[in-house]
């Protein structure tokens, strides 16, 4: 039966919760007055082992002190009691000197941290228990963290999961990018279409086509804002739109009005395309081509003079604007002759950068690339394409590709010669 039961509050919002069980009523109040003197610890006395039990059973402590010799319960039996209660709290046993096996068995048996032999030094009493009670405290930390850590690791195998179920994702919208692609290209007498496309990440923004109309072919190069997943369903919904309106309007600049007018109704608010279109016919040496926001398409001469020469054609990307606003799009006919060749491309090569003098950095578009043009002037199309965009990665360096790069030469040959 309890003979006395005593409680001292701290102060401070959480002080160190500490019960004491010993049946020697001389010890209990030596070890109230110390901690009512020398520390701020919430301590709770107890005579009797069973009431301790109870209270363990209701309440948390951070420590437990015990006597070995009582007579309802001996201290290795409390102490049993008390872990399996409350299995963090740390545990300290008194004990005499001929218990000293006993402490040693505790030691084992109950997790002890510590036993001190009767009589203490108060001094060693209240250092044990500071330090018991920090063993538990960094205890409580480290299974912290480790919790932390654990949640940490299942976080980044849910985020591994994830990113591989994108990749798969990403993976499969390239493959069905990649299928939009005309697998082979219609001839047109007097004409050869060389092609290179390379797209920044697995699923790009730019897109080309063709759409055969009788002995001629319209050609569409595109480049839809976004990459990823996004890019590669509106590169679908660009590729329908373009072949219906093909279909049914032979003027490059209707043709983009009406792609504009489609791509403005199911498009989201901010996307766009920017495009040129050019249409070629057997028999003719005209080029027809229109432009909607696409670098302008450059023109190679065979002959001696300037061998390369900006076509200025201007236009707002599509899908922007509804029709009747700001759907205007330059459009020209160029005739070109035979060993001359139209390029378009994507603004992804001419934005091939490299890192200039401070801060500034220089593009492929502001010089190199005409220069280029100029060194490639007179080579079939398949080297043109493949040397232009050969020498803009030079120049970029280690910065490599940090856009999409498409280009598309048309070139003017004779009906019975066509380069390879």
């Amino acid at each position: 039966m309890s003979r006395s039961v005593e409680t001292m509050n701290s102060p401070e919002a959480r002080a160190p919760r500490i019960i004491v069980v010993d049946d020697d009523a001389l010890v209990l109040g030596s070890l109230k007055g110390l901690f009512t003197l020398e520390t701020g610890y919430a301590v709770e006395l107890f005579d009797d082992p069973r009431k301790a039990v109870d209270h363990l059973a209701r309440n948390p402590v951070d420590l437990v002190i015990s006597d070995f010799l009582m007579p309802q319960m001996n201290g290795l039996e409390f102490l049993r009691e008390a872990r399996r209660l409350q299995p963090e709290a740390a545990r300290i046993l008194l004990t005499g000197f001929a218990d000293k096996q006993n402490a040693i068995r505790a030691i084992n048996e109950v997790g002890l941290y510590h036993y001190l032999e009767k009589p203490w030094d108060n001094g060693d009493l209240l250092l044990l228990i500071r330090n018991a009670l920090q063993e538990k405290s960094l205890r409580r930390q480290l299974a912290d963290k480790v919790k932390d850590f654990d949640r940490l690791v299942r976080e980044h195998t849910d985020l591994t999961d994830k990113h591989r179920g994108l990749e798969r994702d990403m993976e499969m919208a390239a493959n069905v990018q990649r299928s939009l692609l005309p697998k082979e290209f219609p001839e047109v007498d007097g004409f050869q279409i060389s092609t290179l496309y390379r797209p920044s990440d697995a699923v790009g923004g730019d897109y080309y086509d063709v759409h055969q109309n009788g002995d001629g072919a319209t050609w569409l190069i595109s480049d839809v804002s976004g990459h990823g997943v996004q890019a590669a369903l509106t590169s679908m919904l660009l590729k329908a739109i373009f072949h219906q309106s093909a279909a049914n309007f032979q003027d490059p600049r209707e043709l983009l009005s009406k792609m504009n007018s489609e791509l403005h109704q199911f498009l989201p608010g901010g996307m766009y395309a920017a495009a040129t279109v050019f249409k070629i016919e057997a028999g003719s040496p005209a080029v027809q081509v229109a432009n909607a926001g696409l670098p302008y398409p450059m023109l190679l001469s065979a002959s001696s003079e300037k061998k390369v020469r900006e076509i200025p054609l201007t236009g707002l990307p599509l899908g922007l604007f509804p029709v009747g606003t700001l759907d205007h799009y330059d459009a020209r006919e160029l005739a070109l002759n035979s060993g001359e060749m139209l390029l378009v491309s994507s603004d992804g090569l001419g934005e091939i950068r490299r890192q200039g003098e401070g801060e500034r950095e220089e593009f492929f578009q502001d010089g190199p690339l005409e220069s280029a043009l100029a060194e490639l002037s007179g080579s079939g199309g398949r080297q043109v394409v493949e040397g232009v965009v050969e020498k803009a990665l030079a120049y970029g360096g280690d910065q490599g590709v940090l856009d999409d790069v498409t280009v598309v030469a048309v070139e003017r040959v004779q009906e019975d010669f066509k380069r390879i």
